[in-house]
């Protein structure tokens, strides 16, 4: 008699879960999934929280500044790629430039920090470069995640599997397509070989995407989509 009380709690538990999986409701507060590359143990990534220290970026009208934005996400997506094994470095992990003298002009100091993390590209050995930044538009209706791709085959996988990720798990009416810069951003620029993608994850100056990324929740997704996007990078180069 007791084995089968066993037996049916069992068979209710299995029933139970199989509900819970194929519920619409639930899958709807789950990020696209990927499991880690089978090589993600000896992979650099190098993670780019833009802006930082006196450069505080976009600023929303409500205050919220996207050098901010921008670290609180690197260090979830740190955490998320760490987690799946891979080596992660970070151009900086607080609030702060890169650059040396703190009374120098602006200019000098934007270069100084820009140039800098250029060479932490090229001395890294990193097998990839991502820079996380926010977007901003004088009109605010403008919305939606934005991959821009250093000018290079690798780089443009890596930034067409972010741009439809980024869509599927964040806003599925979102129609940007990733980018490639040749003349613009240094940062991409420089070391075009490494795989280097810039993510603008949306608009500060859309007041319900800013009310968004500012959510800890909403930047985990993000952090998530990110992640299962460098691990399905790494598996179509094996």
């Amino acid at each position: 008699m007791k084995i089968e009380k066993k037996a049916m709690k069992i068979m209710i538990q299995i029933l139970l879960l199989c509900f819970i999986y194929n519920s619409p409701f639930i899958k709807t507060f789950y990020v696209s999934a990927s499991t880690p590359a089978e090589n993600s143990y000896d992979k650099i990534i190098l993670i780019d929280p833009g802006h930082g220290g006196m450069d505080g970026g976009a600023v929303s009208k409500n205050g919220a500044k996207e050098k901010d934005i921008n670290l609180s996400i690197s260090i979830k997506l740190r955490k998320v790629l760490e987690n799946y094994g891979y080596i992660v470095i970070m151009t900086r992990d607080k609030d702060q430039g890169l650059y040396s003298d703190e009374k120098g002009s602006i200019s000098r100091r934007k270069y100084e920090d820009l140039n800098k993390r250029c060479i932490l590209k090229r001395d890294s050995n990193c097998h990839m470069f991502i820079s996380i930044h926010q977007n901003s538009f004088p009109e605010s209706k403008y919305s939606g995640a934005q991959v821009w791709y250093s000018n290079s085959k690798q780089s443009e996988v890596l930034a067409n599997i972010l741009q439809e990720n980024l869509r599927l798990d964040l806003n599925k009416e979102n129609k940007r397509q990733a980018k490639r810069s040749i003349n613009d951003y240094k940062i991409l620029r420089c070391n075009p070989e490494i795989p280097s993608v810039i993510i603008e994850c949306g608009f500060l100056t859309n007041r319900e995407e800013e009310r968004k990324l500012k959510d800890e929740s909403y930047q985990n997704i993000i952090a998530e989509s990110i992640a299962n996007s460098v691990n399905q990078y790494f598996e179509t180069e094996l």
